[in-house]
């Protein structure tokens, strides 16, 4: 009799333990990141899919760590707008992404849109600005491999990442007042290499002037 009890306790955790892996992977899946972790052992780089969910979610929570993870060693390129710029857009190494919190260089990440100022900002401060500055892990429009024109500045995210795949998380608006003006969009681009997916640009976008 004890040992049937105990028996219907272990199926009983078993299937818990079993649901529970379900329901966060589905969550994961639908885009429902606010209670959402991705477990250590479902970061895997060979998944294109669950690549881009474990970036974003980096991105989101400020985990620069795993984010470095998914940086090859040579670069990752920073475009402050949908226009890549090969000239000055800033590239980083995956270390450092790791250390971004700690250091306190300051980049010229390219020219303020409409004042034509530089931006000058620490890694911890371009990411606040330009790469955080939304929750992109809940965006409403999600876009795979489409360099979408949208304002008066040039898309050639495709011209410039041949070969590549990107995804673009896209707020239509915030504030149905404005319109549209206050879009805001992030592109995430991966490169496979030897079977395994990393990341080598982030393209933020807004309105430009």
């Amino acid at each position: 009799m004890k040992k049937l009890f105990f028996l219907v306790i272990l199926v009983g955790i078993a299937w818990l333990f079993s649901a529970c892996n379900k329901q966060v992977s589905t969550e994961c899946q639908n885009g429902s990141w606010n209670n959402c972790e991705i477990p250590s052992l479902l970061l895997d780089h060979s998944d294109f899919t669950w690549s881009i969910q474990a970036v974003l979610l980096a991105i989101k929570t400020q985990d620069f760590a795993t984010l470095a993870t998914f940086v090859w060693s040579q670069w990752l390129r920073f475009s402050p707008y949908e226009y890549v710029n090969t000239g000055t857009d800033i590239v980083l190494t995956s270390g450092q992404i790791a250390n971004a919190l700690s250091m306190s260089g300051i980049y010229t990440w390219g020219s303020y849109d409409g004042s034509w100022e530089p931006i000058n900002l620490t890694i911890g401060q371009y990411f606040t600005k330009f790469v955080n500055d939304a929750d992109y892990a809940t965006a409403p429009q999600v876009l795979y491999n489409q360099s979408m024109q949208r304002g008066n500045i040039i898309n050639n995210i495709a011209q410039v990442y041949v070969g590549k795949q990107w995804v673009e998380s896209h707020f239509t608006w915030f504030d149905p007042q404005y319109e549209g003006i206050d879009r805001k969009s992030l592109t995430l681009v991966f490169e496979n290499i030897g079977g395994q997916w990393y990341l080598i640009g982030i393209v933020h976008g807004q309105r430009t002037i």
